[in-house]
Order: structure tokens, then C-alpha cells, then sequence
């Protein structure tokens, strides 16, 4: 029975990690723009220095050696997140069963792996699910007290999206509750992030303090700066907290200490990342949603009421109905192509030489498959990064270079009075690529 349960976990995480490679395909997404930037320092660019970069570096070390490994392709760069968000599902289930029990650990890892959240983005290269997957290693290995490991992975993950240190306290509280040596934890993890952080720095300097952690504070909590737009999480994490009040209630019940942390510090951090933070996406919130399920998989076990049970996955599987447009979207080959039509229509209008410049998912994208380089490598050019840039500044830049073609999304930059200024003043409008977003590209006049 224990081998079985197990078995379905991996069995069902391999025909979707096969389904999901077999249609691989571009998305609408920053993933265009970290493949981009592992592509770049496969080939011996310098990230901070060569390219903008907003996020610490391992994420671009992870793509750059498997690129160097099996060469730069969409099918290669996927397999890095499918792979990451694979193993974390089998992390929750071990964790999940050292914790509690064979059975928990079945219904947390599995009701996890159907939720809309999983089966949308789980090959999604945003850095999130690298993130992820060595958090829960390193909690893992504090469950089996292998310290010094479990602070060098916790160290690693803050060092591919520093929104991993909000996790740490929540480490703390588990080994704290568990009697284990908490301290030794805390110990390897601050020394080896304090190692990192002046690895980083005496390799790439100041510029790796000023992109990755100056824009950072900028960006995040610039209320003025761009326009806050919850909806993805509205839609997505709502169902995440009717699940934590559940698990909360069942906590509180059974006296169950583990399962009222599980359900109150995700919440936490939900709310944290959703009031404190002018952007809001909702791969932010994979992390606390997968120690959210590791407690909804033991109460689910414990209530023993089945109205509890049913009600738990009918929640779950609402959540994936309601979300449904979300998965189909992301899943869907058909509403990639596009993006081909928009790279060979940029393709056809350039000549060697010649740059791009424009919204960095499509852009980069272009970049990747074809071979066309960004002008001023402006790779991240999101209009956060360009403001704190300055935009005179930025636009002064591109003049330099004069790119051929600029890619405009949904009017993103028509809407900032400089750049609209710049558009109308170089370029004109040439074509409309309708879509989900539609894309204008304008050439140089």
C-alpha cells in the first residue's frame, strides 16, 4: 500500500512531465527573457554588466550549463523548470510523510500536483520552481539532520529569487517544533548566504547590489510607479484561503500544532506579497501554496468526517474548473504561433546587424530563436527597470544603436509620455498582431 500511493505520484508526475515535453512550445512569459539571458552567458556574456539583471545569478548558471551541455532550444531550457517543479512535488510527499504520515503525504503532493497553479505553470521558467525545489531540500535535509547540506540549498535558493528568505522563519518554526537543531540550520544558512553575497559581489560589484537588490526595493515598493493588477491572483490564490481557514479550523480542533503553522504562515506571506508589493504575480505565491498542501494533506487525514474531505477536494477541483482558461492558455500550442508569425515578420524586416528593441517577452523570444540581438541589450525592458533607469536616459541610449524594429504591447509603452514621444517622433506603425496580448511593431522611419 505505501509503495502504491508513492507510485501514483510518480507515475501521474511522469505522464504530465512527458505530455507536457512532448508539446513544448513558447509562452507569453519572462521565461523568454531568462532563456535569453542563460543563451547570452553561455556564450560568455556578463550578467550586471553585459545585460541587465534583476534577480540573482544561479538561475542563468543552471541554463547557461545546460545550454552549454545539450546547446541553447526551447525543449532543452524547458526541461529545467518541468524537472525542478517535478521533484518538488516528490519533496512535498517525503517531507509530507517524514512530518505526518504515508497517507498525508499522498493527498498533499497529489492534490498539489492537480491544482490549476500546477498544471499551468509547472513548465514555466520564471525561476520560481528552481526556487522551490531547494527550499524544500533544504527542509528535507534539516528533517534528516544533515545540516551543513540543508544551509548550503537554502543559501542556493536565496540565491536564485530572494523571496526564499521569507520562508526561512517557517523552516525555523518546523525544526523548532520537531526538537531538532534548529540552530545549526540557522548557523550553515547565514553563513553560506553571507558567502555568496560577497562571492557575487566581488565578482560583478556594485552592479549586482544596484540590479538586483536596489531596483528590487524600487520596483516593489514604488507605489506611483506602474498600476497594482491582483486579478491573476484573485483568481488563482482566492481558493488558497478557504483551504487555510479549513486546515486552520482542523488545526485548532485536533490540537494539531504543525497544521495551524501550515495554514497561518502561507497566509502570511499571501498577504505580505499581496498588500506589500506594487507587482503582483501569482508564481510568487507557488512557495507558501506548496506548504499550504503539505498541511492540507494531513488534514484531510486527521479530520476523518468525510463532508470535511469531499469539501476539501471539491475546493480544489472548483478551483481548477474556475481556472480552467488559465491552464488552457498556458497549455495550448495554437496560441503560441503567433509569436513564430511575429519573429519571422521581424526576421523579414531585418538585415545583419541590425537590433530590436522592445517588451522583453517577445523581444527576447526573437532574440532566442532567431538570432536578432536587442539593442543597447536591454533584455529586461520592463518599464519599472527603464524608469529607474531614467527614460531620457534609456531612449539616449537606443539612439546610439537605433533599432529597426520596436515590438509595443497592448500600448505598454505608448502609455508613458516619453516613449510615446520617441515612437511617434522614429517610428511608425507597421503592423498589429491581435492576441492575448496583441502585439504592434513599429519600424524606423
Amino acid at each position: 500500500m505505501k509503495k502504491l500511493l508513492f507510485s501514483i505520484v510518480l507515475v501521474s508526475l511522469l505522464l504530465v512531465f512527458s505530455i507536457k515535453l512532448y508539446f513544448i512550445h513558447p509562452s507569453f512569459s519572462d521565461e523568454n527573457i531568462y532563456y535569453a539571458m542563460g543563451k547570452a552567458l553561455s556564450e560568455g556574456q556578463k550578467p550586471y554588466f553585459d545585460f541587465n539583471f534583476v534577480h540573482p545569478p544561479i538561475q542563468l548558471y543552471l541554463l547557461s550549463a545546460i545550454f552549454k551541455t545539450f546547446g541553447p532550444s526551447l525543449i532543452v531550457a524547458k526541461i529545467l523548470p518541468l524537472a525542478a517543479s517535478s521533484l518538488s512535488v516528490i519533496l512535498m510527499f517525503l517531507i509530507s510523510k517524514k512530518l505526518f504520515d504515508e497517507r498525508s503525504a499522498f493527498v498533499s503532493s497529489f492534490l498539489f500536483f492537480i491544482t490549476p497553479a500546477f498544471l499551468a505553470f509547472s513548465d514555466q521558467g520564471y525561476g520560481i520552481w528552481e526556487t522551490l525545489l531547494f527550499i524544500l531540500l533544504s527542509l528535507y535535509l534539516s528533517l534528516k539532520q544533515k545540516y551543513l547540506a540543508s544551509g548550503i540549498t537554502f543559501s542556493l535558493a536565496i540565491f536564485i529569487r530572494y523571496l526564499s528568505a521569507l520562508f526561512f522563519p517557517l523552516i525555523l518554526i518546523i525544526l523548532i517544533f520537531n526538537k531538532l537543531r534548529w540552530k545549526k540550520f540557522l548557523f550553515y544558512s547565514v553563513i553560506f548566504s553571507i558567502f555568496f553575497l560577497i562571492s557575487f559581489y566581488l565578482i560583478y560589484g556594485f552592479n549586482f547590489i544596484d540590479q538586483t537588490v536596489l531596483f528590487q526595493f524600487f520596483a516593489k515598493s514604488n507605489y506611483t510607479l506602474l498600476p497594482k493588477l491582483p486579478f491573476q491572483y484573485l483568481a488563482l490564490g482566492f481558493f488558497s484561503i478557504f483551504l487555510s481557514v479549513v486546515c486552520l479550523v482542523i488545526g485548532l480542533m485536533k490540537k494539531e500544532k504543525l497544521l495551524i503553522v501550515f495554514s497561518l504562515y502561507p497566509l502570511l506571506i499571501d498577504g505580505l506579497i499581496f498588500f506589500g508589493f506594487t507587482t503582483i504575480i501569482y508564481h510568487y505565491f507557488l512557495i507558501s501554496l506548496s506548504f499550504l498542501f503539505i498541511g492540507l494533506g494531513k488534514s484531510f487525514t486527521v479530520i476523518k468526517d468525510r463532508i470535511v474531505q469531499i469539501g476539501i477536494v471539491a475546493i480544489v477541483l472548483v478551483s481548477l474548473y474556475h481556472n480552467f482558461p488559465t491552464v488552457d492558455y498556458y497549455q495550448d500550442p495554437s496560441r503560441s504561433q503567433y509569436l513564430f508569425q511575429i519573429a519571422d515578420y521581424v526576421s523579414n524586416r531585418t538585415f545583419s546587424g541590425e537590433k530590436i528593441f522592445g517588451e522583453s517577452s517577445i523581444t527576447t523570444f526573437i532574440m532566442f530563436t532567431k538570432g536578432i540581438p536587442i539593442s543597447y541589450n536591454y533584455l529586461d525592458s520592463f518599464l519599472s527597470y527603464l524608469i529607474y533607469r531614467d527614460e531620457k536616459s534609456v531612449i539616449a541610449n537606443l539612439e546610439k544603436e537605433q533599432p529597426k524594429v520596436v515590438i509595443d504591447m497592448n500600448s505598454y509603452y505608448e502609455n508613458n509620455p516619453t516613449f510615446r514621444s520617441y515612437l511617434s517622433e522614429k517610428y511608425q506603425r507597421e503592423k498589429i498582431f491581435p492576441g492575448i496580448p496583441t502585439y504592434i511593431v513599429y519600424t524606423r522611419k
